[in-house]
């Protein structure tokens, strides 16, 4: 019985980390540097980029932190463990990257850090950032918000949504994101 209510458990926090990010992510769809498709002067918009911006996380330590780094361009994904088209994509990440790490993809991962970080490395991905959400709350709040895995963002140097891709991006897009992913 209690190991039924962990995976209840551990499928609500997918969604929630999921619904979280995809709320964020509805409020700046944006590919490349055009303009949004919402006006910006929609409270609904200001809303959902805030979210994303203000998502707190929990990383490997258990250490809440922000998804969202500041200074720097980021990739954000959010996974989970039982997704085939978030194990293709971070298949092909690790291809992409060759021998430099990722430290700008910041993956969420719905089962938590430490199932995400196993991920990651099982599936050849080094440097990234692997967290998962902040609780219980995060996790009924991305439940509701987001339509499934994976979900990628690209986030400027001020943390704003600049590009959204729900679903597996494909290669192509994925190594136009490797030199964010590098820090480059």
């Amino acid at each position: 019985m209690s190991a039924l209510k962990g995976l209840e458990r551990r499928e609500m926090l997918a969604w929630v980390v999921a619904g979280a990010l995809a709320l964020a992510l509805i409020g700046r769809v944006a590919i490349d540097r055009q303009p949004p498709l919402l006006p910006s002067d929609d409270p609904a918009v200001g809303l959902a980029r805030e979210a994303v911006t203000a998502l707190m996380v929990r990383d490997s330590a258990d250490t809440r932190v922000a998804l969202t780094p500041l200074g720097r361009p980021a990739i954000l994904m959010v996974n989970s463990r039982t997704c085939s088209f978030c194990r293709l994509a971070l298949r092909d990440i690790a291809k992409l990257q060759g021998s430099a790490p990722v430290p700008m993809l910041r993956v969420v991962t719905l089962e938590g850090a430490t199932e995400g970080r196993q991920m990651l490395a099982s599936l050849g991905v080094r440097g990234a950032f692997s967290a998962g959400p902040d609780g219980e709350s995060d996790q009924v709040l991305l439940t509701f918000r987001i339509p499934g895995t994976p979900v990628f963002a690209r986030t400027d140097s001020s943390g704003r949504i600049v590009e959204t891709v729900p679903g597996y991006p494909g290669p192509e897009v994925l190594a136009r994101w490797v030199p964010v992913m590098r820090g480059q």
